[in-house]
């Protein structure tokens, strides 16, 4: 089976790396767990050791054939369809999901599944290694963004390890990282899930100038004198030249509900 680059596939071919992410999900006995992208199975076939009932979302449908020789018999599910346009509820909730990204589409799909939340437990991905240093950066990085800030809303983040180019095939020009996210399943207290739409598009704008101070571009994208968000962030204890980066996840909750009066 050949690659296919409009779908970005890449695929992992070291065992050694397979095993270890397989053993880094953290479902226990009831919880579900969904791969996305499994393409020939190298990943797939630790996991079914650990998790028989194993559901498989894959687009491409040689690769799906594949699958199911690699595999042989057993209760899993395999979905052939867009990862894009899959219902997780048919995985069963609650739901730990884990997979070798593409790298043209993993922003996306790290979104989708997180949208789940409350029925996500945990997800356990692989990605562009500046995608996932990205996502676990912190406050006064450069690095911190806006996926540093959606992905933190919803649980504790962490850097697992990282895969080099060699343990794929095709071989791609950059590192990989495996990085995960423990989903903390209180993210409607924090905000309802109502406003969830709103709170990231703000975040959003927040980060649309990142080298101008926020105040001025919440000015600029929201309305209000640039004054009016210099008060809230030294409300807040913060510097009233603070940049995008130098707030941390709950930064931005505090100074979205000061805001929007919640």
């Amino acid at each position: 089976m050949r690659p296919k680059k409009h779908l970005g596939q890449h695929f992992l071919t070291a065992p050694a790396f397979a095993k270890r992410i397989a053993a880094a999900v953290p479902a226990c006995e009831g919880e579900s767990v969904l791969e996305i992208g499994p393409g020939r199975g190298a990943l797939s076939i630790h996991l079914l050791e650990r998790f028989p009932k194993l559901h498989l979302v894959e687009v491409d449908s040689d690769a799906v054939c594949i699958l199911k020789e690699k595999l042989g018999e057993g209760v899993y599910s395999i979905h052939n369809e867009d990862v894009m346009g899959f219902h997780f509820d048919l995985a069963g909730f609650p739901l730990h999901v884990v997979g070798n990204l593409p790298y043209n589409i993993g922003a996306l799909i790290i979104k989708k599944t997180l949208l789940y939340t409350p029925g996500i437990r945990s997800c356990t991905f692989m990605v562009q290694r500046e995608v996932a240093e990205r996502i676990v950066s912190g406050a006064h990085s450069k690095q911190n963004g806006f996926l540093s800030i959606f992905c933190q809303f919803f649980g504790a983040v962490k850097l697992l390890f990282h895969v080099p180019p060699g343990a794929f095939f095709p071989r791609p020009n950059v590192d990989s990282s495996v990085f995960q996210i423990i989903v903390n399943g209180n993210a409607e207290k924090k905000l309802d899930c109502s406003l969830w739409d709103s709170f990231f598009s703000f975040v959003d704008s927040g980060f649309s100038m990142r080298r101008k101070q926020l105040a001025k571009v919440l000015s600029i994208k929201h309305g209000n004198d640039k004054s009016f968000y210099c008060d809230k962030l030294a409300q807040m204890g913060l510097n009233e030249a603070s940049r995008p980066e130098d707030l941390d996840v709950n930064n931005w909750l505090d100074i979205y509900k000061r805001v929007h009066i919640l």
